[in-house]
């Protein structure tokens, strides 16, 4: 019989609130998404009416010229996703430590948001580009190829870098929000805080996240997660293949 969870109710909460979180979240994401998306068809004039044989009127090749600049997705990610990502991060920085004093930390690590997400415009452009070129290489009609692109620049094509950007930056705010907590916590009052790694308890778990499950360090210290150190769940500077799409969460409290 297998031992009984002893941080059961802990990774029940957390499942509760990385949910919650994540639903926000994924409706901000879309917008920016969609939004970028709009300015890819508008600026490679695939925003036309569609014909009776499919294709958006207008004719000819997309003017790749028009593409949008990476400052239009910065833009929308500073307008659609950075408040919510506030938000989130802010909440948990609340429940971990209500007495803690309120500083200006969320803006420096709402900061690099935009510069961890850069590479969704460049996604776009590789995948439409070859679209393009694999299309026309096959000997496809122009017509044929500019309603293909059009449809690739909806949002629901984009679902699963979507799901990849939530999922990702939910569980970064959630646990640098609580990090965040602890820190101001334990400098104002000189207690010592530790931090325990809490891993989801399913098949789809990394090993290394399962191997690291109820590994418990001081606050400052990092934890070890398949020989990367990490701070938290979810840590941007940790390496991608930790990082991206961590479902993992973190149980914090003042030392005994």
């Amino acid at each position: 019989m297998a031992p009984a969870d002893p941080w059961l109710a802990a990774r029940m909460r957390d499942r509760s609130r990385v949910a919650a979180a994540e639903r926000e979240l994924t409706l901000a994401v879309g917008e920016a998404v969609r939004g970028f998306l709009a300015e890819v068809r508008a600026g490679l004039g695939l925003g036309g009416a569609v014909t009776a044989a499919g294709a958006p009127s207008g004719g000819g090749g997309p003017d790749w010229s028009g593409w949008p600049g990476e400052s239009r997705w910065r833009r929308l990610v500073q307008q659609h996703i950075a408040p919510v990502w506030r938000r989130i991060w802010q909440g948990a920085y609340g429940r971990t430590a209500p007495d803690a004093p309120k500083t200006g930390r969320v803006d420096d690590e709402a900061e690099p948001l935009a510069d961890r997400l850069r590479a969704f415009p460049r996604q776009v452009w590789d995948r439409m580009r070859q679209v393009w070129r694999d299309g026309v290489a096959r000997g496809g009609s122009t017509g044929e190829l500019r309603a293909r692109l059009a449809e690739l620049a909806t949002l629901e094509q984009w679902d699963g870098s979507v799901l990849t950007m939530t999922r990702t930056e939910t569980i970064g705010a959630l646990n640098s929000g609580s990090l965040g907590a602890a820190l101001d916590a334990q400098a104002r009052t000189g207690r010592r805080w530790t931090k325990r790694w809490l891993a989801t308890h399913d098949d789809r778990t990394r090993a290394t996240h399962r191997a690291a499950d109820g590994q418990t360090v001081p606050l400052n210290e990092r934890f070890d997660v398949g020989g990367a150190h990490i701070q938290f769940p979810g840590d941007p500077r940790g390496p991608a293949g930790e990082v991206i799409n961590c479902r993992c969460s973190m149980q914090l409290a003042p030392a005994e």
